[in-house]
């Protein structure tokens, strides 16, 4: 009986439609990333070359991949870049479609390979490791199956054509990636409160201090205004907190419960905007992977005004 439940839990029929809009979210924010926001530009290699060599310390992941070329290997400004112009490719190719799986593979490990090698000169965030695991998770399903240049190219050789109505395609396959990422949100959710409550500040990180102090150092380092002013209003700042440790430890409400995402994503989005705004602490990666919540069928076919027939959305069902 457990095994059934699992099994139906993780590989119950989903759409494809769902998966592949993830894909183009996830894939379309991360090479944004590289190529608008300029992270991984060839000035920031070049600067953490610049920097003295004491300070280039390989974190396990990095060693892992520069195993051919020794573990102490110090990539080149030139060879990050190679890697970096690897990586804009293969996400190009991963957002059409086009040999989905391994392009989404080599992004994800080209994205792996860049961040791995950022934080092995001492700054550490974490900010960009769920999109990348996320890209990773997606190179193992069948996210190119609609919404691809793969899937013109099966009909074009006269393949099935099981997946004409991209609104109806749906596989035993196409749903498991989607849960596990929102399950990847819980824990991540649930690690921020246990560093906050636990690993630091205890209770006392509930006071209101502790994110006051927060806003003013951010105001001042990098001239947060909003976060200046909001930093004044103790027992708002303090509110905010209780609302964030709520909001974190029950996610996993919205998992359990789909119809709850309807609340949970408004918050979350919400949240993390707030961080933007009011303390420069910017988490696009995270908002766009909040497209895993979304039953885009179900909304799709709510604007077209028809359901399939005979179907009712997984995604949706309590």
């Amino acid at each position: 009986m457990t095994v059934k439940w699992w099994n139906g839990y993780w590989f119950r029929p989903a759409p494809y439609v769902d998966l592949a809009l993830v894909r183009l979210f996830a894939v379309a924010c991360q090479l944004w990333l590289l190529l608008a926001w300029g992270k991984f530009s060839s000035e920031t290699l070049e600067a953490l070359w610049a920097l003295p060599e004491p300070l280039y310390d390989p974190i396990t992941l990095l060693r892992l991949f520069l195993l051919p070329w020794g573990w102490e290997y110090r990539p080149s400004p030139q060879f990050m870049a190679i890697v970096f112009y690897v990586s804009v490719v293969a996400g190009l190719l991963a957002f059409v479609g086009f040999r989905t799986r391994l392009s989404l593979l080599v992004f994800a490990l080209t994205n792996a390979f860049l961040v791995a090698y950022a934080y092995s000169h001492g700054d550490f965030h974490h900010t960009e490791a769920p999109l990348i695991i996320a890209l990773g998770i997606l190179a193992l399903s069948p996210a190119g199956r609609v919404l691809s240049v793969d899937q013109l190219i099966r009909r074009w050789r006269g393949g099935s054509d099981e997946d004409d109505d991209i609104l109806t395609a749906e596989s035993p396959l196409a749903g498991w990636p989607i849960r596990l990422v929102q399950w990847l949100f819980v824990l991540i959710y649930l690690s921020a409160v246990l560093s906050k409550l636990v690993f630091e500040g205890g209770l006392d990180w509930l006071n209101g201090y502790t994110l006051q102090y927060y806003m003013i150092q951010d105001t001042l380092r990098k001239g947060t205004l909003l976060g200046g002013w909001f930093s004044q209003h103790h027992y708002l700042v303090m509110l905010s907190q209780y609302l964030v440790v709520i909001f974190q430890t029950t996610f996993a409400l919205a998992v359990m419960f789909p119809r709850l995402r309807w609340i949970y994503v408004p918050l979350g989005l919400g949240f993390h905007a707030g961080n933007w705004i009011l303390l420069n602490a910017a988490f696009p990666e995270w908002m766009a992977l909040y497209a895993v919540f979304i039953p885009w069928r179900h909304v799709f076919t709510r604007m077209l005004r028809r359901e399939p027939e005979g179907r009712r959305d997984p995604q949706l069902a309590t």
